[in-house]
């Protein structure tokens, strides 16, 4: 028997282990789905503003929370790695939960601060470590083909869970937003419990080595032993951004659009289906695609839409065109499930096991701090030149970014192709 088997087992049973490790398969995907089950997401930024936030903080505070995330990201990316995936979960689980139970009394800028930072630490606790231990157990169980397929199952459980928050979010909001909060806070806490029920997989880890010599090694890995692996980080991480850009754009664009505020929660439980149905299906999209247009497919996808949501802006007003703002902004939801499936599988295919919790956390790590530095800049131009402007602009942006990081992959995975065929 190939497999590796949890180390905390007593017994060496062979269907037992099997059983808690596909155990841990699925309590891996019912976390993503309560973890994102987050039911003030849809009205988020109306909530902030009841709280005394314009629509410029609303980024400074995201800001500030990418740079808290930053900060944290790789440590504890490290720490997964290097005292086990389920502490970590669990860990994370908590702080969650304390984060959320915080919304009903936060008021004014401090106190949404203050909430972010603690979301932060367990986002980059959680950020990594479950498709860490997703991947371990899928190898332990000797499931090498069914791991991509994997992925997009806990993107869609992920999604799933956000889209039926979103309509609980709707109806909750039509008595008021406190009530969101409030119920928020309530099932905030169920990856907690979820993640109590999970169990390590032995695998080798990096503690044996100095610290210093082990982020030698990660940083080596990552950077400098393949140029396709490094390529498909900032591959990650440039279209990471976009669609995080995007998430904190959707719903003033539709205040501003005219769109009412009844509509949001089915809006957002809409866009969040579309990525849950990508990402379940996106192994079978790219077979059908091919790997070369799939990769053109996720670098034109931003352009679409930050150059049409800001094209229909500037257009007109009423319901045809807000409809036609939203349908655009589905490009950016597609792109989403194809970046979050197929480009994740690609780096965690290509790094050894005991740094992969690391190296998710790095791709994470790059797209926080882009959100430090440009989402204010986004921020700052929807308030003072509109959303048409600051929309084109990063379309623009992303017309280059297509360009400087996009190409160069697509023909360095061309080569890599070639060598393995002949």
């Amino acid at each position: 028997m190939d497999a590796v088997y949890p180390a905390r087992v007593s017994q060496p049973d062979q269907d037992n282990c099997k059983r808690r490790l596909r155990r841990n398969l699925v309590l891996i995907r019912g976390m993503a789905f309560t973890w994102m089950f987050l039911i003030l997401m849809p009205v988020i930024v109306p909530f902030f503003k009841s709280v005394g936030l314009k629509d410029g903080d609303v980024f400074v505070v995201q800001a500030i929370f990418s740079g808290a995330v930053a900060l944290l990201e790789v440590p504890t990316g490290y720490v997964s790695d290097l005292l086990g995936r389920k502490r970590t979960l669990v860990l994370a689980g908590f702080l969650h939960g304390v984060s959320f139970s915080m919304l009903p009394f936060v008021h004014g800028f401090g106190g949404i601060v203050a909430f972010e930072l603690v979301a932060a630490l367990a986002v980059s606790l959680y950020s990594g470590t479950d498709v860490a231990l997703q991947y371990d157990s899928a190898e332990a169980l000797g499931e090498h083909d069914d791991r991509r397929r994997g992925l997009g199952q806990r993107l869609f459980w992920m999604q799933t869970g956000e889209t039926m928050a979103a309509l609980v979010g709707g109806w909750l909001v039509l008595r008021n937003l406190d009530s969101v909060a409030f119920w928020n806070a309530v099932v905030g806490w169920i990856p907690f419990i979820a993640a109590l029920f999970l169990i390590d997989v032995d695998i080798k880890r990096m503690g044996r080595a100095s610290h210093r010599e082990n982020f030698g090694r990660i940083v080596h890995e990552l950077f400098h032993v393949s140029p396709v692996v490094r390529g498909v980080l900032w591959n990650l991480i440039a279209y990471g951004l976009a669609t995080l850009f995007a998430v904190w754009v959707f719903q003033g664009y539709w205040e501003a659009s005219g769109v009412p505020l009844i509509y949001f929660g089915y809006l957002w439980a809409g866009y969040n289906l579309v990525v849950a149905l990508v990402g379940r299906f996106a192994h079978r999209i790219e077979r059908v695609l091919g790997v070369l247009w799939t990769h053109r497919t996720i670098a034109f996808l931003p352009v679409l839409g930050y150059a049409g949501m800001g094209w229909v802006f500037n257009a007109g007003q009423g319901p045809g065109w807000w409809i036609a703002g939203i349908a655009l902004g589905l490009a950016f939801q597609v792109g989403r499930g194809l970046t979050q499936v197929v480009l994740k599988d690609e780096l965690n295919v290509r790094v050894p096991a005991e740094m992969r919790a690391t190296a998710n956390s790095i791709s994470s790590l790059g797209v926080r701090v882009g959100f430090v530095a440009l989402g204010p800049v986004l921020g700052h131009l929807i308030d003072h030149q509109g959303h048409a402007t600051a929309l084109f602009s990063f379309g623009v942006g992303y017309i280059l970014v297509a360009i400087l990081v996009a190409w160069p992959l697509m023909r360095l995975m061309a080569r890599e192709r070639e060598a393995q065929s002949g």
